[in-house]
């Protein structure tokens, strides 16, 4: 592919170049990223490949083929996902832990409000497990463990006002799953 390096700041002139990398590699690098991450996360990370691509292609250097470039920015968005998972998944267990703890520990209620507590638990375990990973991670960040929306949006490496959109959904859809008939 002949690129014309001078004119890459131009973003119509840039997104033809990189609809054409996506035409010529977007097999190879999804084929890479499903690999390393699974059927699931590795679309969305082909995809993150290659907006990163638009937006840093103005500093490439052609010192590297293009293939290259592209695939080391595939690695690092793969291992920037697989952090992020783990992390998802390190945040997910310690609010478990303490859901179970909290719920422990205070004295014995009725075996009315036993069965109602049971119940309502359940109702809300079993839309929660409805919900995307997403919005789940966010609503217990932000209920479970009362963290303020500006470190949520540091831990999920989101802007406030992103964080602060997602937690409305997440909230509207838990709360139409919890409205809905049973």
């Amino acid at each position: 592919m002949e690129i014309a390096w001078q004119r890459l700041p131009d973003p119509e002139y840039r997104w033809e170049v990189v609809s054409g990398l996506m035409q010529e590699y977007a097999e190879a690098i999804l084929q890479y990223c499903t690999t390393r991450l699974g059927e699931g996360m590795g679309e969305e990370v082909m995809q993150e490949v290659f907006v990163a691509a638009w937006q840093q292609l103005p500093r490439y250097r052609p010192e590297a083929p293009l293939e290259t470039w592209l695939f080391a920015i595939a690695r690092n968005k793969c291992q920037q996902a697989y952090r992020n998972r783990a992390r998802r998944q390190a945040i997910a267990r310690l609010c478990v832990e303490e859901i179970r703890t909290r719920s422990h520990s205070q004295s014995p209620p009725s075996p009315d409000a036993v069965i109602t507590q049971a119940s309502q638990a359940a109702r809300l375990a079993t839309c929660l497990s409805q919900l995307r990973e997403i919005d789940r991670i966010i609503l217990t960040l932000w209920y479970w463990r009362e963290l303020p929306i500006s470190d949520i949006a540091d831990i999920m490496g989101k802007s406030v006002a992103a964080v602060r959109k997602q937690l409305l959904r997440a909230q509207q859809r838990l709360k139409d799953l919890i409205d809905a008939p049973s």
